[in-house]
Order: structure tokens, then C-alpha cells, then sequence
């Protein structure tokens, strides 16, 4: 190979590849980011999408714009739980969504990006819940994300968690099930272990799942029609292990559990 070809392909691959230090960055801000949802803590949530707005990813630009999403989509949803709820949730919904919508335009038919807007867009429907014409048109346009989760998301543990709670929420027949929901959930949470047990990723690379669905089955088992405290209580504790800084599941949910009835354990 000529010195020529030497330096033409060395540009190439310095031209794709982004700078050690960028790499270094989007890892630190995407690690915050993670820290700041499992905290609840929304001004930082809002500040780490300006940052990593204002850091040049170059190839890596897919995973900055869905870590946006992230940061906004769940800052709105740890807003859900505050009361009174801010006014600002619908718009951070929103934005959340045009940033998964401008990842997926980078890279078409990414699970974890469409994963993001089956995200938003149901949190934005329940958000529109008192507006049945609103609600509609933002569930007609979930459900076509979900039907292609459903299709090709089986495999993906962050897929299963948005399918495990349409499995629980929705009405029947498509919901209300939650013998369903449970083995999806269960499922969700072998593949988030299959996950890990596979190597470190990048900190860019989505991987979150394996609390997640922890905490879903403790609040399935905590809101079922027969509520089992002990099954709860013991998944949301599994969930709270994991990511001892989870403000939702520690300060909020194992609360709600505690609260139950003793008679709920032998449900």
C-alpha cells in the first residue's frame, strides 16, 4: 500500500471515528443521566440534555440525540410523580420525542430509539386522558410503534418493558392481563441478565432493563387486582438493591407497598 493510500485511509477513519475525548464525554454525561432519572432529579435531567446537545459526537450523534430523548422523556416522568404534577410534562414529552423521531431518521428501524417513542407517545396520551379526540390520534399513532415493537422486540429487554405495560395497563383484550405482563416482565428481566452476563458495552449503548423490570413487577404484584405484598415487596427491594439511589422505588413505591394489608401477603 502507497504512503498515499496510507494517509487517505487514516483520514477516513479519523474523519468516522469521534475523538477519545468526545467518547470520554458522551460516556460521562450519559452515566449522569442515568444517575439523575433513578434520583428524580428533573433541573438536572433538563441541564445534561443542554450538554450533551452542545458536544459534537460526529458518528456517534444516533446515540447523543436518543440519550436526549432519554433525559426528557424521563424528566417528565419522574415529574408524574411529584404532587402536584409540573406543568411543563407535555412539553418535555414532546421533545423527547422529536429527538428519538431525529435519531431513528439517522437510523432507521432502531429498536431502542423506537422504543423511546412508544415511550413518549404513551405517557402523552395518558397525559390527554381528559381529551378523548387528543387521546386518539396519540394512541393511533403509538399503536403503530407498538405493533412493530411487537413484531420485531421480543428479543430486546427495554421493548419488553414498554410491551409488559400495555400487557397490564391497557383494557382487554390487549391488556389486563397479569399473569401476561408478569412472564413478559420475567422474560425482560432473563434477557437483561443475558445482557450483562455478555460483556461491558460502551456507556452510550442502551442497557437498562434489569431494575426496571424489577420495579414493574413490584408494582404489578403491588396494584394487581389481588395484590400480593410479599411478591411486592420483594421485587421493588430486588429493584431498590440494584440502584440504591432509585428515589421512585424507595421513597414512593415500597412505601405504597408497605401500606398494603398484611391479608394482601396471602393473595
Amino acid at each position: 500500500m502507497s504512503l498515499f493510500t496510507w494517509t487517505l485511509a487514516f483520514s477516513t477513519i479519523a474523519a468516522v471515528a469521534p475523538a477519545p475525548e468526545a467518547q470520554l464525554r458522551l460516556a460521562a454525561l450519559v452515566s449522569a443521566v442515568r444517575s439523575a432519572d433513578y434520583r428524580g432529579d428533573r433541573p438536572a435531567l433538563a441541564r445534561l440534555d443542554a450538554e450533551l446537545d452542545a458536544l459534537d459526537a460526529g458518528p456517534l450523534t444516533d446515540y447523543r440525540l436518543y440519550w436526549q430523548g432519554f433525559a426528557r422523556w424521563r424528566r417528565a416522568m419522574n415529574g408524574m410523580n411529584e404532587t402536584p404534577a409540573p406543568a411543563d410534562l407535555a412539553g418535555d414529552l414532546e421533545v423527547a420525542l422529536a429527538y428519538f423521531q431525529a435519531s431513528l431518521h439517522r437510523r432507521p428501524d432502531w429498536i431502542e430509539a423506537k422504543v423511546g417513542v412508544a415511550g413518549c407517545l404513551g405517557n402523552l396520551a395518558y397525559l390527554q386522558r381528559d381529551d378523548p379526540e387528543k387521546m386518539q390520534a396519540l394512541m393511533g399513532d403509538f399503536a403503530a410503534t407498538y405493533h412493530w415493537m411487537d413484531a420485531n422486540g421480543r428479543g430486546n429487554p427495554r421493548a419488553l418493558w414498554i410491551l409488559a405495560g400495555i400487557e397490564f395497563f391497557a383494557p382487554p383484550p390487549r391488556g389486563g392481563d397479569m399473569a401476561r405482563a408478569a412472564a413478559t416482565t420475567g422474560r425482560g428481566l432473563e434477557l437483561s441478565w443475558q445482557e450483562s452476563a455478555a460483556g461491558e458495552a460502551p456507556a452510550w449503548v442502551p442497557t437498562w432493563g434489569g431494575p426496571e423490570h424489577l420495579m414493574n413487577l413490584g408494582f404489578m404484584y403491588s396494584h394487581a387486582a389481588a395484590p400480593d405484598r410479599t411478591a411486592a415487596l420483594a421485587y421493588a427491594q430486588g429493584a431498590l438493591t440494584a440502584v440504591p439511589e432509585w428515589h421512585y422505588v424507595r421513597d414512593i413505591l415500597i412505601k405504597q407497598i408497605e401500606a398494603l394489608p398484611a391479608a394482601a401477603a396471602a393473595n
